[in-house]
């Protein structure tokens, strides 16, 4: 019995040592299960942080493109505004182009009026020059009218 009952001690010993290292193993397992869980929380947490930065900074240029919004709005009035002066300017410029050629038809009349008016000036100064060649004529014989005997009854 005493050889049974240390047998049964030493097979409770070794069921304690297995016991004992599978336990060790288990305890050691979790060490390491939970270090690992750890770091990776630690590693998640920094990657958090950083991607709250960078949403800080998407914050601001959220803002900024919310200004660029209104901006393009009205740059989109603007550009309504010059179109709608783009096509009065077209219109006006047909009419300037009709007016140009009013004027350019007025230019070559009146060119043409110019010249008239230089042969008739050409032609009164000949009838100047042939009037005053006269005009000692006409003195002479006005005066010889005025000594007429016909002509003295009438005055």
């Amino acid at each position: 019995m005493v050889s049974t009952a240390g047998r049964l001690a030493r097979r409770e010993q070794g069921i304690l040592w297995v016991g004992a290292v599978v336990a060790a193993l288990v305890l050691a397992a979790a060490v390491f299960a939970v270090a690992d869980v750890l770091s990776n929380l630690h590693m998640m947490n920094q990657t958090l942080g950083s991607v709250a930065q960078r949403m800080a900074k998407l914050d601001d240029m959220s803002v900024k493109l919310d200004r660029l919004a209104g901006m393009q709005a009205q740059l989109t009035t603007l550009d309504r505004h010059l179109q709608a002066m783009s096509a009065t300017l077209g219109t006006t410029n047909v009419k300037l182009d009709g007016t140009n050629g009013r004027l350019a038809a007025t230019e070559q009349r009146l060119g043409a009026m110019d010249g008239k008016l230089k042969l008739m000036g050409t032609g009164m100064s000949a009838l100047d020059r042939d009037l005053r060649s006269m005009r000692g004529d006409i003195h002479t014989m006005a005066h010889k009218i005025g000594g007429s005997f016909l002509f003295r009854a009438v005055k």
